[in-house]
């Protein structure tokens, strides 16, 4: 007897503090039409609410499996007993089908969202691409531009070097000249100066040939003259 006092006991203490340790936690009404809520533990007691709804959220205050009753609170703070047959720790099935169905639309906006995102980003990714494009044949024609242009610059430098070339032969072939016509004033200045020469000789040897071309005469023998 006294061990089964003692058993009853321990059971009575493990309900106490399994109503403790589920004090302050959730609650649902069950898969009922309405429950009452009373003022006490019993079908005696003073109804506070004739009747809650199936799905209403509770905060489970006090449980008492030996009675079949808990202690819970309302949404609007209202406190009273019902029965704890009627209550479940899960949502019941509408308000899981509530649920399902909000995460279905957040779902669904989400995806409507992710669509428009995705159309964005093909729209930005397709100008991207076009732009990519137009920089591309850009950079080719940029690209011929600037073989050209070494093309050109080559052929500057090549033509650069013939003209400094045809300078220097041309200042070559000036020297030659000026070189050419002071020999040729030379020999012009040396041919007048002999034909001077050669006319101022001339002249001073008819000279002297008139000045001594009276002696040269030969002269008549007086017996000539006088026969």
């Amino acid at each position: 007897m006294k061990r089964l006092t003692g058993l009853t006991a321990a059971i009575l203490v493990a309900l106490s503090t399994a109503t403790s340790a589920q004090s302050g936690s959730t609650r649902f009404i069950t898969d009922q039409l309405h429950v009452p809520m009373r003022s006490g533990k019993g079908g005696e007691f003073r109804i506070l609410h004739r009747g809650l709804p199936s799905g209403t959220r509770l905060t489970l205050l006090e449980d008492d499996p030996e009675d079949g009753w808990s202690r819970v609170r309302t949404p609007a703070g209202q406190e009273g007993w019902v029965r704890r047959q009627y209550l479940v720790s899960e949502p019941v099935a509408e308000i899981k089908l509530q649920q399902v169905e909000a995460s279905l639309r957040r779902f669904e906006q989400m995806e409507g969202n992710l669509g428009g995102e995705v159309r964005r980003l093909e729209t930005e990714n397709r100008e991207l691409s076009t732009a990519l494009s137009a920089e591309q044949t850009k950079s080719a024609q940029l690209a011929g531009e600037l073989k050209d242009l070494k093309s050109l610059s080559a052929d500057a430098v090549s033509l650069n070097q013939r003209h400094q070339k045809l300078l220097q032969q041309y200042e070559l072939v000036k020297q030659k000249q000026s070189m050419a016509e002071a020999e040729i004033q030379r020999l012009s200045d040396s041919d007048s100066h002999k034909r001077f020469m050669y006319g101022a000789a001339a002249v001073l040897l008819g000279a002297v040939l008139a000045m001594i071309a009276p002696h040269l005469r030969p002269r008549r023998r007086r017996s000539e003259w006088a026969n």
